[in-house]
């Protein structure tokens, strides 16, 4: 089968190839996707570059992590899943995942039925981004029944739009930031209220929060939305001088999160899709051939929601 490798750390131009390599088996516990479609996230080409591990993410010559398919087949002990289904999920995060391949062996508890409202390529380009804003939400105590006021740094980025409309599907008044041209979109997906992340103006007028989400580095929350409690969750992380800024203001937690792979979360995030609660908002779609140009348009920075590559199907 097809699969994507690289012959060493640097730019996706110089080390992507496709490799022939043996279709894997399902092990025990795992199903064999034939894989449809692959989302790409900012981890995949930061990982490429530097060609190391980055903490407790692990580096593979074998690239990603985000899949959408079918069952070709199960592994012993695997039930509850049959030859054809569509799924989706998040393989192995943090360790090698090999997703960017024809066929891929993935934990069943990895993978959750993939949503009926939507399309492959959405579902494809989902897994790590919302279950990252699943448990950012999580780590910051935004419950149901809260009502709680959410702050997202970063409400048009892939991690960011699942923020803004799961922290909205769990009942919060959603406060987000974009540039002018995304602030339309980013209050389509929910938002009550959306800021021009450069207005430092309107940034400190925002009224306490009870939970902050940091999707975007270097970035600290404008000082009068921390209150006494107001939890703060970053995924790019704080240096230790900002940490001690933010307890300082009464910000608890302060925490960084590291996305753990989890179908029955997925499976959740799939039943608020199919309510029409959630969508996946697609920057552009790639096919294999084409991964270089994909890894380069998530590289550049500018990405609303999720580049995602499609597979042409397998033989």
């Amino acid at each position: 089968m097809r699969a994507v490798e690289y012959t060493a750390p640097g730019a996706a131009d110089q080390v992507i190839s496709f490799g022939d390599v043996d279709v894997p088996n399902a092990g025990p516990g795992e199903v064999l996707v034939r894989v449809a479609a692959v989302g790409l996230n900012p981890v995949d080409v930061k990982i490429r570059a530097a060609g190391h591990d980055f903490g407790a993410i692990r580096y593979s010559h074998r690239p990603g992590w985000d899949v959408a398919g079918t069952v070709a087949a199960r592994g012993a002990g695997v039930s509850g899943w049959a030859q054809g289904d569509a799924v989706f999920g998040l393989a192995r995060f943090p360790d090698a995942g090999h997703t960017l391949a024809e066929f891929v062996a993935v934990p069943a508890a990895d993978l959750a039925a993939a949503p009926q409202a939507w399309s492959v390529a959405q579902a494809g380009a989902a897994p790590l981004a919302a279950l990252t804003a699943w448990q950012a939400l999580d780590a910051a105590g935004v419950r149901p029944d809260q009502a709680a006021r959410v702050l997202v740094l970063g409400g048009a980025g892939g991690v960011g739009h699942f923020a803004v409309q799961l922290a909205k599907a769990r009942g919060a008044h959603v406060i987000a930031t974009a540039s002018p041209a995304k602030q339309a979109l980013v209050a389509s997906w929910g938002a009550d209220e959306v800021i021009d992340y450069r207005d430092e103006e309107a940034l400190a007028a925002v009224s306490p929060v009870q939970a902050v989400i940091v999707t975007v580095s270097d970035t600290l929350p404008p000082r009068r939305a921390i209150a006494e409690g107001t939890a703060v969750i970053t995924i790019t992380g704080f240096s230790a001088e900002q940490e001690a800024v933010l307890r300082g203001r009464g910000a608890d937690p302060v925490q960084r999160i590291l996305v753990t792979a989890d179908g029955a979360q997925l499976a959740a995030v799939a039943a608020l899709a199919d309510a029409g609660r959630v969508t996946v908002h697609l920057d552009s779609e790639y096919g294999l051939r084409d991964l270089v140009a994909a890894q380069e348009r998530v590289e550049s920075g500018r990405v609303t929601g999720k580049v995602v590559v499609l597979l042409e199907p397998a033989e």
